[in-house]
Order: C-alpha cells, then sequence, then structure tokens
C-alpha cells in the first residue's frame, strides 16, 4: 500500500485508491530486457502486454537504442507543425512508412498518440468536406465496443456508454452501430436513415481491441465497397494491429481495395518513443494540398514527427520488414495459441481463443452456465497473475495477451504455466461451484 500523503502522480484509468491501495514503491518498474520488466524489488515479469501493448520488440531492442542515441547526437529535436525546417530524418521515415502501406495511402501526417490520431482521421474527413462544399456531411459512423482512444470526439467514436455518460459533453455527430457480421446492414441502416449527403465516414477497427473479435476480409471490403460507391470515407484504426502486431504492417493490406485513411500507432516506435500516425489516401491530399483561402489542415501538436520517434520508427521498420520477420509472428502466434489450448483444455473456465498475430484474447465462462466473466473477475484474475510474475491485460470476458512480438518458444510456455495454475487457484477460491 501506498501513502496518498507523498505520492504525486496521478495516472491511468484506475481509481487512484484502487492503484494506492493495490501497489507499492517496490513494485515500480526500473528495468527490463527481451520479454521480461524488472520491478524495484528486484522481480522478474513476464510481460504478456508489452507495456500498454505497444513494446512490440521487448525491452532491450539494441538498434532502436542505438538509432535514438545516433539523433540525439545529430538534431535532437524539430517540428513538423509550421515553417519550411521539418526534420530530415522525419521526412525519411514518412516515405519508408509509406513504402510499406497499401500504395493509394502514400501521404503520412505523424502524431503522438492514436487517440490524437483519431480525432484527426475524424476531424481531417470533416475538413475535407468544407474545403470541397460539402458543409453538411459531418456525421461519423463508429461501433459498439470499439475503442478509438480519449478526447473530445475519440472519446466519442469509442463504443462504450458508460465513457460518453460520464466524460460528456462530447461530439454529438457520431452514431454507433452493431458490429459483427451485421455490420455492413448496420452502417446501411444509419446512411439510409440519415442520407449519404449527411455522412462524411465510417470509422473500424479490423480487429476490435477490448474484445480480440476479429473482422472478416471480405466484410471489411464490402463495407468499403459500400461506402466508396456513397463516397463515405472509411477509416481504419489499426492503433493495435498494425506494425506487425498480427504479423503484417496492416490489416488493410489484405483487403482488395483499401480504406481511405490508415491510423498508426503503439508498435510504430516498439514503444520507445511516442509516436503515431494517420496515412491519408490520395484523392483527400489533392482536394487539400492547395485549399481553397490558402487555409492548411489546422490540426496538430509542436512535438508531431519528432525527430526522437522518427528515428527509432526507422529502425523499428528494418527489422519489421526483414526477410521472415513477420511470417515468424504468424507462426509463434499460432504456436501460443496451441499451447495455451493444450495447458489449459482441461480448465472447464477456458473457452477458446482468438485473434490474429500476437493479437490473442483467451475466453474466460463460469462452468455452471457458460457466460462470460465479469470484467471484475478478469481484473482480480490479472493481479493474480501479476503475483505470479506474469504481466496481462484484462477485459469483459477475455483475457488480452499481446506479448512482444519477440516472445520465445520457452516464454510461451512459461506464459502459458504460470496461467494456467493461475485461474485453477483463482477459481478454486473465488468462483467457488460458479
Amino acid at each position: 500500500m501506498i501513502d496518498r500523503s507523498t505520492y504525486h502522480a496521478w495516472h491511468g484509468i484506475t481509481p487512484m485508491g484502487e492503484f494506492l491501495a493495490e501497489s507499492d514503491p517496490d513494485m515500480f518498474l526500473v528495468g527490463g530486457d527481451g520479454s521480461y520488466a524488472v520491478d524495484q524489488a528486484g522481480r522478474r515479469y513476464l510481460d504478456a502486454r508489452s507495456s500498454m501493448w505497444n513494446v512490440t520488440l521487448g525491452y532491450s531492442c539494441e538498434p532502436v537504442k542505438a538509432a535514438m542515441r545516433r539523433q540525439l547526437d545529430e538534431l535532437p529535436s524539430g517540428t513538423v507543425m509550421r515553417y519550411e525546417h521539418p526534420p530530415r530524418v522525419t521526412v525519411r521515415y514518412a516515405a519508408a512508412l509509406a513504402a510499406t502501406l497499401p500504395p493509394t495511402l502514400r501521404h503520412i501526417r505523424f502524431g503522438n498518440t492514436g487517440s490524437q490520431m483519431t480525432e484527426a482521421a475524424g476531424m481531417l474527413s470533416r475538413f475535407h468536406r468544407r474545403m470541397t462544399g460539402e458543409t453538411g456531411r459531418d456525421r461519423i459512423i463508429a461501433v459498439h465496443g470499439s475503442y478509438h482512444g480519449t478526447g473530445p470526439l475519440a472519446t466519442a467514436l469509442t463504443g462504450e456508454q458508460i465513457l460518453h455518460e460520464w466524460s460528456a459533453p462530447l461530439d454529438d455527430r457520431v452514431v454507433h452501430v452493431a458490429g459483427g457480421d451485421g455490420l455492413l446492414d448496420a452502417v446501411a441502416g444509419v446512411v439510409d436513415r440519415l442520407d449519404a449527403s449527411q455522412v462524411t465516414a465510417v470509422i473500424v477497427e479490423p480487429v476490435m481491441g477490448n474484445y480480440l473479435h476479429a473482422a472478416s476480409v471480405d466484410q471489411l471490403a464490402a463495407l468499403i465497397d459500400y461506402c466508396r460507391a456513397r463516397d463515405i470515407h472509411v477509416v481504419a484504426d489499426e492503433v493495435t494491429t498494425g506494425a506487425g502486431r498480427a504479423a503484417a504492417m496492416t490489416v488493410s493490406e489484405r483487403l482488395p481495395s483499401p480504406p481511405d485513411m490508415i491510423v498508426l500507432g503503439k508498435g510504430l516506435s516498439a514503444g520507445y518513443f511516442p509516436l503515431a500516425a494517420l496515412a491519408v489516401a490520395d484523392p483527400i491530399f489533392d482536394a487539400l494540398a492547395e485549399p481553397p483561402f490558402r487555409l492548411g489542415f489546422p490540426n496538430g501538436s509542436t512535438t508531431d514527427g519528432h525527430p526522437l520517434g522518427a528515428a527509432a520508427g526507422l529502425a523499428v521498420l528494418d527489422i519489421l520488414t526483414a526477410d521472415g520477420f513477420l511470417d515468424g509472428v504468424r507462426d509463434r502466434g499460432r504456436q501460443l495459441c496451441d499451447i495455451l489450448r493444450d495447458t489449459l483444455a482441461d480448465d472447464p473456465h477456458v473457452g477458446d481463443v482468438r485473434g490474429e498475430g500476437l493479437l490473442l484474447g483467451l475466453e474466460l465462462r463460469y462452468r455452471d452456465d457458460g457466460t462470460p466473466w465479469t470484467v471484475r473477475d478478469v481484473y482480480r484474475l490479472r493481479l493474480a497473475c501479476r503475483d505470479n510474475r506474469l504481466l496481462t491485460s484484462y477485459s469483459d470476458g477475455v483475457m488480452p495477451l499481446l506479448p512482444p512480438l519477440t516472445i520465445s518458444t520457452d516464454e510461451c510456455a512459461e506464459l502459458a504455466g504460470i496461467l494456467g495454475k493461475t485461474i485453477t487457484a483463482y477459481a478454486a477460491e473465488h468462483l467457488g461451484a460458479r
């Protein structure tokens, strides 16, 4: 337990009283190597959540650290927000990143967080409409249960009703629809009700981050075709799925026709520097390159395109695009699924493992009726895993598992072993016959 009178940081989404009761200074992280984080007491934790899903290359990726050290010596800061002197490394990184994306998405705006860039995507869609004389098109369609970050627009896009209720007032021009197999019909229903002339964009996650439900290629392709026929922008939020997490640079590259915008974040810098990006298709960029009234897109911040982030991003790209790396992520994801299924096969509280690459979700079910565990039980299981030196995430009925893309076979077995014994012990102590 931490004394609140001596602790001055206010952070996270967990209420601080709960954090102070569950933590102590010995648990503060002070180091890390490979797939492990180390706390002040010297305890090593296998990190099956990659910090906040972003430390994709582990804690000791020397090529990324070396690139950042070199950049500190060359040009430690710079801006792309104004003026005509962008950092050269940032321009190089934009070109290198664009080369890994679908060929129509060649224009990159940089930011610091996924939340910032999902908001930028929505604002850019609306700005484009105003610059092209379609001032009535400002509605954005999003999906129930989705997560697109925090902020007046990002929280509004996120499909979590409780966040809307307690963070209001938010942007009120967002409409949410059900996901799953009925996504296209749900979007079409809203478009029919409002008319396409009022709808500017649809935003979707190829794999819904909080619940690890993947949309099929056919489903996403049909949605894009439907929207393109009505000039509705499609924004793919790949903050989590991109940069190798789903065993590809983007899930969007598998589609026959790409979206109009892709949001990237988390793994772009392997978590070594705040970095996010918005990739924009040619028609949107071309319409705004020389806009009326000499007004450029008024969105951004001082540290967008920071040279340290660009240097880290270039080093990460070198690793992700090396021959066989992403195939290895796909293979290791399948291996981890197999190990988890074998290890947990006899546990009545465990359902299937779902997801893509190393973006996985372990289903947890009450054995008496098969209903999903409450988010509170998954949260408490997370704490029990922590006490057994395994760091995990939590969600409603699902334990997300997103270890570093560099996790080894032995570490996969260690992860499954700790998880298995922890679920068994937790269920025996807290769930009884349930």
